[in-house]
């Protein structure tokens, strides 16, 4: 079955205006595409200018913690040696008898003021002893009260492992307080059964020439606890602390400093060397996200000039274009009433001009044309004078259908008196199939039981021409009253009338026809089987052929092509009629269409009747 066109979606521009079409058009074609692509352009030139920043905050986060373990492991080492001293631990372990030879004792060890003096990174050095003897001096300091409620103190005395911690300072310089990195580290006195505490402080100057070789801006803090370090003491940067407790080593990314700041930064974590201390170090790109906020801008400034242009251009353009065709369909609406007075001035040599010139050049054969209908007027009038009167004789000369059925009805009646009933049943006959069939000639539709009633009467017809080679019956699935439903008259008497003429050709007796009817909502599916003689699988393909390919200069076997060409006209091409057949078990042929509902028009029958 051949399939159903579809309409072309650009169909919906015919129904606008053409000034719209080239707005929609713009919009669709141009306007769409480059913001899409153009949106899609920024966001991966934001998205490639972020990921390198936070490439940069990266390398340097690497790079710092790279210096910040070196130099903590620098001092761990300097403690450790300074600790293990032979010479300080002596120092510390004598007991002196007055303080001068305390203080004299301490003067001559040169072991911290070399130490300090030939390591850059240190920035002081202090010994805390219990030992009484040794007064207070240049780099050793005796344990006062004072010094006990310092808050490392309690840390310092109790433990045995080194630890780091961040104190407050005063600048020798300027007198503002700077925050500074120590470590403290225990010194073993084992012939006095004691201890002493190693304060070894790290230089802020040379973290600072270190760490401070970049564009980036770094902040160091140790544990949970206040910065120490921060590349730029003028910049406060408020929520950095929430970035302590880190899912990983490290977080790279847009770091949510405060409520209306972000930054492109890195933030990771370095275990300290033989202590249970973590350094936290942060590297922020302070220009990223303005700098990418101010390329996006610029990117955007362009997108939108460009459109701004592109639509200032299509804007005059479709005026121009829409006036130009408005000219042309006011000039061909007045040639089509009658005013040939329209424009000479028409601007543009394109296709519309083209199409201008064409309608001047109609109009002018259209005058000269209007100047011979007056004279064909009246040789038409003529002509349908003489048509009417040949009509008139053709009316004369017809057969009225009633002049027919009387006379039927005449011969019925004398076979009756005659004693002829066979005769008469066959007049009757005849007379019921002539005026269902003069009846529904020009009609559209009839109810399936009148169509089926035809039927029964047509091979009642042939059953008493044929005797024993046509029986018939008909079948209902499920039983519903064929009145409700429609079909095409003549429809079904060619299908039952090939299978009697051809299916039941060589069959002496015995011969049958079946007519099944099925509604299956919402088809209507009708059968109509013979068993005779069937056809081969080479005779079916050309029957098939006649039926759906059937040559427009032939006129035989067209009885089952008519009646599919005049189902797929009247209900589609998804319905029509299939033929089944098999050699020696006869043939099936199943037409398919709607169940539809039956009005119950007038048919020319009823007409008749009336």
């Amino acid at each position: 079955m051949k399939p159903v066109k579809n309409h072309s979606s650009l169909d919906f521009f015919t129904k606008i205006k053409v000034q719209k079409q080239l707005y929609l058009i713009f919009f669709i074609a141009i306007f769409i595409p480059v913001v899409g692509v153009g949106g899609y352009l920024v966001r991966q030139t934001r998205i490639r200018l972020f990921d390198h920043y936070a490439s940069q905050t990266r390398s340097d986060n690497l790079r710092v913690k790279s210096l910040l373990l070196d130099l903590t492991s620098n001092i761990y080492r300097q403690s450790q040696t300074l600790a293990s001293d032979p010479e300080l631990t002596e120092l510390l372990g004598t007991s002196y008898g007055s303080e001068e030879e305390g203080l004299k004792a301490a003067r001559n060890c040169r072991l911290l003021k070399n130490a300090l003096s030939q390591d850059a990174s240190l920035g002081g050095i202090a010994v805390y002893t219990w030992n009484p003897s040794i007064p207070d001096s240049t780099y050793i300091h005796p344990i006062t009260d004072a010094l006990k409620s310092e808050p490392w103190f309690s840390h310092a005395s109790t433990s045995v492992t080194p630890f780091w911690n961040v104190e407050t300072e005063r600048s020798n310089r300027f007198g503002t307080e700077i925050r500074v990195l120590c470590l403290y580290t225990r010194i073993f006195l084992p012939n006095i059964r004691s201890y002493a505490i190693l304060k070894t402080t790290v230089s802020r100057n040379y973290i600072k020439n270190r760490i401070e070789n970049s564009s980036m801006h770094t902040v160091l803090w140790l544990n949970d606890r206040e910065v120490f370090y921060t590349s730029d003491d003028r910049l406060s940067l408020p929520g950095l602390e929430q970035y302590d407790s880190l899912p990983g080593e490290s977080f790279s990314g847009t770091l949510c400093l405060a409520s209306d700041d972000r930054r492109i930064g890195t933030v990771s974590n370095l275990s300290a060397v033989y202590s249970d201390d973590v350094f936290r170090m942060a590297s922020l790109s302070l220009d990223g996200y303005p700098q990418i906020n101010r390329i996006t801008g610029v990117y955007v400034g362009i997108l939108a000039l460009v459109l701004s242009a592109a639509s200032l251009f299509i804007y005059a353009f479709s005026r121009y274009f829409s006036g130009r065709i408005n000219t042309l369909r006011e000039s061909m609406h007045r040639a089509s009433m009658g005013d040939y007075n329209i424009t000479d001035h028409f601007h543009g040599e394109d296709e519309i001009s083209e199409v201008f010139t064409d309608l001047k050049k109609m109009i002018e054969e259209i005058r000269q044309k209007e100047a011979s209908i007056y004279q064909a007027q009246i040789r038409t009038q003529e002509l349908v004078n003489q048509q009417q009167q040949m009509e008139f004789k053709m009316l004369s000369s017809q057969i009225n259908p009633h002049f027919l059925y009387n006379t039927l009805e005449t011969i019925r009646m004398r076979s009756l008196k005659a004693g002829n009933r066979e005769v008469a049943n066959a007049v009757k006959l005849l007379g019921k199939s002539m005026r269902y069939v003069l009846g529904n000639t020009t009609t559209a539709s009839t109810s399936l039981a009148r169509e089926l009633d035809y039927i029964e009467t047509y091979l009642a017809i042939q059953k008493l021409r044929f005797h024993d080679r046509v029986n018939y019956s008909l079948s209902i699935r499920p039983p519903v009253d064929l009145n409700d439903y429609e079909i095409m008259p003549l429809l079904l008497q060619p299908i039952v009338e090939n299978a009697i003429l051809h299916g039941l050709e060589e069959v002496e007796q015995n011969g049958r026809i079946i007519l099944h009817i099925e509604i299956l909502e919402p088809y209507l599916r009708i059968r109509v089987y013979d068993n005779g003689c069937g056809m081969t699988p080479e005779e079916i393909k050309k029957m098939e052929d006649n039926i759906y390919h059937h040559p427009k200069d032939s006129s035989r076997s067209i009885g089952l092509y008519n009646i599919n060409q005049r189902i797929e006209l009247c209900y589609g091409f998804g319905y029509g009629i299939q033929v089944q057949s098999k050699k020696g078990f006869g043939t099936l042929v199943t037409m398919v269409i709607p169940a539809k509902k039956f009005t119950g028009g007038m048919t020319n029958e009823t007409a008749d009747r009336r």
